[in-house]
């Protein structure tokens, strides 16, 4: 094989390479669309470097022929898909490419039909001895150009010059930075095409450098492909954060409104304090912690302070009177006040709730039988010793609560209904008893 056909041989090597890659990167992916023609230009150039060496080795006129005639009919193949490579990657339909790349179809189908008159000729053969001292040396047949390949040359020049400065205008109006590195590489390959034009034209003897110059355009639009690829890939990565980031942020809002909505669901809007359906809840859980430590627990219940707990219903006395007197707006001021005077009375452990219309309930968490007596008896004597101010214009009011509470360890057996039972039992025996009172027994 002579040396010349050596560097044909890589250059038909990498541009399969390039063109198998980006054809699977096209059929992976879809989109963006260059990918397809991009991969076919490739490997028709591919075909047009295997032909080239296939001249270069020819050792007869009709061996030299054969080899040019594939050669100048992949030069309208390579044509073809420049031109969709162009028409995708500017995103602009130009009719006269399309009629171009129709032209050129209608060419090669005439180069494939019509006889050597209108293609090569062997009438008048060309001998081409390439010398270059030092260097190299190569002898090849070639036969004289017919109408159709003249045509199909100067086709190919007309349509490469347009196809510049189509590009060039993308460029400067789209502002797309792969456009100018297109063009440079479209400017070395259109150096080798008028060279191979020549060439052939027999204006002068020399080798056919399209196949080389086309590598630099092979690489030009490589690195555009893949750079838009990376910026299309970096692109989906940021929207993938951005839409993790905005997933995030609504899940945390749907979780904030959750827990808005279930404290909503918890609270008594009047004082702030848990209200009954919380209460129901926690007694409930209150009353399996303290029978699961005691089943598995063998000192006596009195002694284990953090396995007991305790329940109190507070009822404020007289309070129709208070609503009676004073408005019901001053009785909801007395109702606030009263919580807090309960709320710091207790341990943060401790669960005040709001029961009804005046009534309150604590749930007294590990806390010993004379723990709770002292700290029901302490939230009487607070609210007792406190002057409410039921209006501005109204003079301080005393208000006092009774009280009826319940010691865990004297009712462990029985269930959450029948132990508030004797809370509001005990509770009406304060009241009866006098008010202002607790009862623990």
């Amino acid at each position: 094989m002579e040396i010349v056909a050596y560097p044909a041989l890589v250059m038909s090597s990498i541009t399969f390479f390039v063109g198998g890659y980006h054809l699977s990167v096209f059929l992976k992916r879809r989109k963006p669309l260059e990918h397809l023609p991009f991969a076919l230009l490739c490997f028709s150039v591919t075909m047009y470097d295997v032909f080239c060496i296939g001249l270069y080795n020819s050792r007869s006129l009709a061996e030299g022929i054969f080899w040019q005639g594939l050669q100048l009919q992949t030069v309208d193949v390579i044509s073809i898909f420049l031109i969709w490579f162009v028409l995708v990657f500017t995103g602009k339909k130009q009719k006269i490419l399309i009629l171009f790349a129709l032209w050129f179809a209608l060419l090669l189908g005439a180069s494939l039909l019509l006889g050597s008159d209108f293609t090569l000729s062997p009438l008048r053969p060309s001998i081409k001895h390439i010398l270059v001292p030092g260097f190299l040396q190569v002898t090849y047949y070639e036969g004289e150009l017919g109408i159709a390949y003249l045509a199909s040359l100067a086709s190919s020049l007309a349509a490469y010059i347009y196809l510049l400065v189509l590009l060039i205008r993308s460029q400067s109006q789209a502002g797309r930075k792969g456009s100018l590195v297109i063009v440079a590489g479209l400017l070395a390959y259109f150096a080798g095409v008028v060279n191979d034009i020549l060439v052939a034209s027999r204006v002068y003897p020399f080798l056919y450098l399209s196949e080389y110059s086309f590598m630099i355009i092979v690489l030009a639009m490589s690195y555009v492909l893949l750079s838009e690829f990376v910026s299309l890939y970096r692109a989906v990565e940021e929207a993938n954060r951005n839409l993790e980031a905005r997933v995030e942020e609504r899940t945390g809002e749907i979780k904030r409104l959750n827990e808005d909505l279930k404290r909503l669901a918890e609270l008594d809007p009047l004082t702030g304090i848990y209200n009954r359906r919380f209460f129901g809840e926690y007694l409930e859980i209150e009353l399996r912690r303290a029978r699961n430590r005691l089943e598995h627990k063998t000192v006596p219940l009195s002694e284990a302070n953090d396995m007991n707990f305790g329940l109190a219903i507070i009822d404020v006395d007289h309070f129709k009177l208070v609503n009676d007197r004073f408005g019901h707006q001053a009785g909801d001021r007395v109702l606030v006040e009263i919580a807090q005077h309960i709320r710091a009375n207790l341990f943060t452990r401790d669960i005040l709730c709001r029961y009804g219309g005046e009534e309150f309930v604590v749930l007294f968490t590990r806390t010993s039988k004379e723990g709770i007596i002292q700290a029901v008896e302490k939230i009487r004597r607070s609210v007792a010793g406190h002057r409410f101010q039921p209006t501005e214009d109204q003079a301080a009011h005393p208000v006092t609560v009774s009280i009826g509470a319940v010691i865990f360890e004297d009712v462990a057996e029985l269930s959450s209904a029948q132990i508030l039972y004797i809370a509001d039992e005990r509770l009406l025996a304060a009241k009866a008893g006098g008010r202002n009172r607790v009862i623990c027994e």
